[in-house]
């Protein structure tokens, strides 16, 4: 608000009837005191101002405070509230008219709840939504049904996910734990992760200066790969993450090769498994983290998953995995060298299925673009790959599977469209398929 803003209203207000003046820099002291004076004794209903009422200034009969000017400091915003929070014998109530929350689409709410109410996010929107139901005796906020949707709204849209809000909310918190900061701030583990250049959950604290600890030669490797377990959604993997955060050798087996390759990625081969893991041990600051973002995880699962009735892979039904965890379940120890959405692993007579649903032509050629979709809940089209004829070897594995004692297995996930640094999604194991037809030469359908 300008001194031009307020004279403007002030004379506005005047002449529709309402006596009013502005109280700015360019009335001298004598003068602000005389329009104090006619303000108390009622001769002057309403005062605008521009920043001079903030602080300093006893004005405990003032029932109605108009906001006509934006501001990014809580403590200003505090100041401007607290001129008609003070009691008075003839007002029974303050009411707030906010003329700029509405206008602005970056107005925090968030940071003025936060301020009046010194509560966290999370904090606040329970009590935006529960209609403040822990004030303090004698206080008492009400939003219309309205006012509560857009508030609600704004707090879900101002989320601090750049590198600059995650700091500010972490330097308020404190030195809290990983799922303490989640729930408190509303974020997902992911808005932790996203940027690499903030460097995890202990790159968090390291840039509040809450871990001090120096980082060893492998943090910023490891750093990177937390990003690739953040899909992991079953218990089986999480408590074997957990386990291994905590300097437990598990002794081997094909979860923990998985890990290895979630760890390392596939160019480190499995002969430098047990060397790896004493150089994840030797940095116990990205333990403690493995560990708490291992908690975080557990917590999150929400999609029931279950092993296959065979149980001869690790794998289980509806739970998420990289193309490396699934290729190592099945014991393949290069995982990095399948280029192709299928793959044949002779010795475990296992056909893999590697799915993407929605394709783009930026990511696959004419040829590839294959019509893989779901029918039913229990019936999955799939398209073979342009060279493979019903007559083939291959073709023939895949129509008959059965008799022949092998198995199929789909993995399936939306788009292959990068987060950042969050890399390409993982997929859903949608678990043993069945052959059922197939149509032409060669295009063919599985179900399960």
């Amino acid at each position: 608000m300008s001194i031009g803003h307020a004279e403007f209203m002030a004379d506005w207000f005047t002449k529709h009837g309402v006596p009013s003046a502005a109280v700015t820099s360019r009335v001298d002291a004598a003068g602000r005191q005389a329009l104090l004076t006619a303000f108390r004794k009622r001769e002057l209903r309403v005062l605008f101002t521009v920043d001079l009422f903030n602080e300093g200034v006893d004005l405990p009969m003032v029932d109605t405070i108009l906001r006509l000017r934006p501001t990014e400091s809580a403590t200003i915003f505090l100041q401007q509230l607290g001129r008609g929070l003070r009691l008075d014998d003839d007002k029974s109530c303050l009411t707030v008219l906010d003329f700029i929350g509405g206008q602005n689409a970056n107005f925090r709410f968030d940071l003025r709840w936060q301020a009046l109410t010194g509560d966290s996010r999370r904090a606040v929107e329970a009590a935006v939504r529960d209609d403040f139901p822990s004030l303090p005796s004698g206080c008492h906020i009400e939003l219309d049904r309205v006012a509560k949707e857009v508030v609600l709204a704004n707090l879900k849209s101002t989320l601090p996910t750049s590198k600059n809000g995650l700091v500010a909310e972490l330097r308020q918190l404190g030195d809290v734990s990983l799922a303490e900061f989640l729930r408190e701030t509303g974020l997902k583990i992911e808005d932790v992760y996203r940027s690499a250049s903030i460097g995890g959950w202990r790159g968090l604290r390291r840039l509040v200066g809450i871990d001090s600890s120096a980082a060893g030669p492998d943090d910023r490797e490891l750093a990177r790969a937390i990003v690739w377990m953040l899909h992991i959604d079953d218990v089986d993997r999480l408590d074997l993450l957990a386990r291994v955060a905590g300097s437990e050798h598990p002794g081997g087996g094909p979860l923990l090769d998985m890990l290895h390759f979630s760890v390392c990625g596939p160019p480190v081969p499995l002969t430098e498994r047990d060397a790896r893991l004493k150089r994840l041990w030797a940095e116990p600051a990205r333990c403690a983290e493995l560990r708490q973002v291992a908690e975080v995880l557990r917590d999150r699962i929400h999609r029931v998953s279950v092993a296959p009735e065979s149980g001869r892979v690790p794998l289980r039904v509806h739970a998420r995995y990289s193309r490396n965890e699934a290729c190592a379940a099945f014991g393949m120890t290069k995982p990095g060298s399948l280029r192709e959405g299928v793959k044949w692993l002779a010795d475990e007579k296992a056909d893999l299925f590697f799915v993407t649903l929605v394709k783009s032509a930026k990511h696959y050629s004419p040829t590839t673009m294959y019509t893989d979709r779901a029918i039913t809940d229990s019936l999955f089209h799939w398209e073979s790959q342009s060279t493979t004829s019903s007559t083939s070897m291959t073709g023939q594995r895949y129509i008959h599977h059965v008799e022949r004692r092998s198995t199929v297995h789909l993995f399936v996930r939306e788009t292959k469209i990068a987060g950042g640094a969050l890399g390409v999604p993982a997929y859903l194991y949608a678990g043993p398929m069945t052959y059922r037809s197939h149509t032409g030469d060669r295009r063919r359908s599985s179900g399960n």
